[in-house]
């Protein structure tokens, strides 16, 4: 059975179960949340061809849209939404292959700084390029009307949410 298929047949089998309920809704629900975690492995393979995980690329994006490319590990981790044991292990592998340096705050000696090095911010350049390019082939299965139509209705509920705070990436601030 293939994706829309056992959509299809969830939306029925609650039709059944709760006639009253708006299938309809929920079946666009569904269709949403199916092309999002599709597009999220298109992009997660992609990076992952450039030796990076998604996560990684966006500590990398959010440092290289900061000035002076430097961050304090706590700012990375509520910008990515991470405990800071999570920022850590993803700072420890960005460390190790020499795209970011830690180095201490001169102003509080139990704090250090995150810093992008050249190496990390070609890394961050080139995956941003996969990145972009995974997402136009994922889009292509749709005509150039078809992506302003998707545009237009995305940012009519982004509208419609906005007053929702939603933390993510420095970059997208």
């Amino acid at each position: 059975m293939g994706e829309l298929e056992r959509i299809e047949a969830g939306v029925a089998s609650w039709a059944q179960i709760v006639p009253d309920l708006d299938v309809g809704t929920m079946r666009t629900a569904l269709l949403f949340s199916r092309v999002a975690m599709l597009g999220r492995r298109q992009i997660e393979d992609a990076f992952a061809r450039v030796g990076l995980s998604a996560g990684e690329f966006d500590v990398l994006a959010s440092l290289i849209h900061v000035a002076e490319h430097t961050s304090k590990p706590s700012t990375l981790a509520r910008s990515g939404m991470l405990s800071p044991a999570g920022m850590t292990h993803r700072l420890d592998r960005l460390e190790r292959a020499g795209f970011i340096e830690r180095r201490p705050d001169a102003d509080d000696r139990r704090s250090t700084f995150v810093v992008l090095t050249p190496a990390g911010r070609a890394k961050a350049i080139d995956a941003a390029r996969v990145h972009v390019a995974a997402e136009a082939e994922f889009l292509d299965a749709l005509s150039p009307r078809d992506r302003r139509d998707l545009g237009r209705l995305l940012e009519t509920l982004i509208d419609a949410f906005a007053a929702v705070p939603v933390d993510g990436p420095a970059f997208c601030d």
